[in-house]
């Protein structure tokens, strides 16, 4: 368990992660997303403490957009 910051765990398309990816870089800062299990979509938000608020907004639209299931908050 990492203590400097927080885990969710979302499943998304596995086409999809690179797409997400690439957005969490556009925010510098609110997280970094690393790939779990690239076949079965599951992937990690690692949140600074700071942004959950925010990434919880973003996560939001996100699955206005795409197909997505958080897993784990």
């Amino acid at each position: 368990m990492h203590t400097d910051s927080v885990q969710w765990i979302l499943e998304v398309n596995k086409s999809d992660i690179a797409y997400i990816v690439g957005l969490f870089e556009a925010y510098d800062d609110f997280a970094v997303v690393r790939t779990l299990d690239p076949e079965r979509g599951h992937i990690e938000l690692m949140i600074s403490p700071d942004y959950v608020d925010e990434v919880g907004k973003l996560v939001e639209r996100l699955a206005d957009e795409i197909p997505l299931r958080v897993l784990k908050q």
